[in-house]
């Protein structure tokens, strides 16, 4: 009896994790292990840029688990693992918001483990509450049960300890499991299911409020911190991608404008690498301050000599920047919005262009999974010349290893009315503002490099 499908994915992973190990050796880096006491390079992308043929591998890899899982875990066991999945994120939300994986990381012998009846008494909780928490935690790979009822941190859990930055990840908000509630009704029943305005939405409904997302931030500035930490660590994940992966010597304007910038690291990234540019931070008014405090703290000399600025403006006005000197990004600003409000924001900037200048989108490439038996990337790994490899069968789109983009693209339908665009929607929207599309760079990271000039046309 053949198995193709099995087979092929046996074959395919099998391709991936030789090519994972292969590539972890050429770059040094120690064998992975839950079981180390401390962090891997791999784990975290804002400080450690792998390969792109190891960034490959481990796509793969994750694609081919995803697929193996899909064909043969049972349907319905399936649907209840994804129903109770918003309890595996609650319950290691309980281990960061109780501290409990801090003291769990500053034990005299943190990977021998300590009795969760001791945890409980020491955080004044409830330990048969505790014990199915942190078993959870422990079939999801962020703990692990080193005895009976007794749990130690792995290596993947130390990431989220205090001072790191998946610390920042402000992934338990309040009132954010209230939108994924609510989201099927606004979709099907609600009377807003046809609009696709920003201010008619899952969480207008959830949250209670005729505001759209940032207005409700902004009248309540308790959010606005913990909301800039979220975005500024989802934001580093891909810096070091950006600036090795983009081609920045091309670029032919002296002045980069990087807008809705943030804190600036971004752009502080940028001038490291290549210190010939100049460079504009823009974000709102509430931005712009502590800004300002962060960039005359970390680069004094480049405020002072006028190398960097930093300035207010609003994405919804003209860019005052204008001409030849200028290019411009935009980082994780349009998947925010619907259509008419990304292309209001990429017209006032594709009017600012000179001939010379560029705009750099920088976001996520939705693929549509059309063929699950089509993909070509694995076939990046191949030396050249060599046509002896298994018949892959992995999605178009790297299946498990894209579930943050298509996580991403519906959170940001509920919260926005936006989406995560294919390139044939960034192609459409591009165009829609005069501009052409001149190239677009895969990053080692879940977004790419979009990259749009003057259209020949011209505006008009």
């Amino acid at each position: 009896m053949a198995h193709a499908e099995l087979n092929r994915l046996q074959a395919c992973l099998n391709f991936a994790l030789d090519t994972l190990r292969k590539e972890m050796d050429s770059s040094r880096l120690p064998p992975l292990s839950q079981h180390s006491s401390v962090e891997h390079p791999l784990d975290d992308p804002t400080t450690y840029l792998p390969s792109t043929a190891l960034f490959n591998a481990r796509c793969l890899s994750l694609a081919c688990l995803g697929e193996l899982k899909n064909l043969i875990q049972p349907p319905l066991d399936k649907r209840m693992d994804e129903k109770f999945s918003a309890y595996s994120a609650a319950s290691f939300d309980t281990l960061i918001k109780t501290s409990i994986i801090d003291y769990l990381f500053d034990l005299s012998n943190p990977s021998k483990g300590i009795p969760a009846a001791e945890l409980a008494s020491t955080f004044g909780l409830d330990s048969q509450k505790l014990v199915p928490i942190l078993r959870c935690c422990a079939a999801n790979g962020w703990v692990r049960e080193t005895h009976d009822s007794s749990f130690a941190l792995n290596r993947c859990s130390r990431t989220f300890i205090k001072g790191h930055a998946g610390r920042r990840l402000n992934l338990s908000t309040p009132g954010f499991m209230s939108v994924v509630g609510t989201m099927p009704r606004w979709v099907t029943e609600s009377d807003w299911k046809l609009s696709r305005s920003p201010a008619q939405t899952a969480f207008q409904i959830a949250f209670k409020t005729p505001l759209q997302r940032f207005s409700w931030v902004i009248q309540n500035p308790q959010g606005l911190i913990p909301l800039a930490d979220h975005i500024q660590v989802l934001s580093d994940m891909s810096t070091l991608s950006i600036v090795a992966d983009y081609s920045w010597e091309q670029l032919e304007t002296p002045i980069i404008v990087d807008c809705g910038g943030g804190e600036g690291g971004l752009i502080s990234a940028i001038l490291d690498a290549h210190p010939s540019f100049q460079a504009i931070v823009q974000d709102m008014e509430n931005v712009v301050a502590l800004t300002s405090s962060i960039m005359k703290e970390r680069r004094p000399r480049d405020i002072e000599s006028g190398t960097l600025k930093v300035e207010a403006h609003d994405l919804f006005q003209s860019q005052p920047r204008i001409g030849n000197e200028y290019s411009f990004i935009l980082r994780h600003i349009l998947h925010d919005w619907p259509d008419e409000e990304a292309a209001a924001i990429l017209g006032n900037v594709a009017r600012a262009l000179g001939p010379k200048s560029k705009i750099l989108i920088i976001d996520m490439v939705a693929i549509p999974n059309v063929d699950s038996t089509a993909t070509t990337s694995a076939k990046l790994f191949l030396p050249d010349g060599d046509d002896k490899h298994p018949d892959y069968c992995v999605p178009s789109h790297f299946g498990s290893a894209s579930k943050l983009v298509s996580g991403y693209s519906v959170h940001m339908l509920s919260m926005m009315n936006g989406c995560e665009r294919s390139l044939r929607e960034w192609e459409n929207l591009v165009k829609g503002c005069g501009l052409r599309l001149t190239n677009v760079y895969p990053l080692r990271a879940h977004t790419s490099v979009i990259e749009c000039a003057l259209d020949a046309q011209g505006l008009l």
